[in-house]
């Protein structure tokens, strides 16, 4: 965590005070490193499912069945399915007047150290 920290300070020249854990799950050891970093622990709410789906569409009625005012939706940058649904779901979202917003703003927590 440290030399992630370090490297992260060193390309922005900001230092994160934020951290999601690998996979969502913690371990004392984790928890006990992120409190001593003085992280914030941010995780989800939703789990997109996108790096075992295999349908834009299934996909995108498993997330819609469970979006709400302030849902963090968690999705992978690698996966090719999530190109394919994230027109689908942003037009949802518009349609229903979520507002999509970035973490700093939904949680109004500074995500790095001033």
């Amino acid at each position: 965590m440290q030399k992630t920290h370090d490297l992260i300070e060193q390309i922005t020249g900001k230092a994160p005070q934020w951290f999601r854990p690998p996979f969502g799950v913690t371990n004392p050891n984790i928890a006990r490193a992120a409190v001593q970093m003085n992280y914030q622990t941010i995780g989800w709410s939703i789990r997109s499912m996108d790096t075992v789906s295999k349908d834009a569409h299934r996909l995108y009625n498993r997330i819609i069945k469970k979006v709400h005012p302030g849902a963090i939706i968690l999705f992978h940058d690698i996966c090719l399915i999530t190109v394919d649904t994230l027109p689908l779901l942003i037009q949802f979202l518009r349609e229903n007047d979520y507002e999509m917003v970035t973490l700093d703003k939904l949680l109004n927590l500074n995500p790095y150290a001033d």
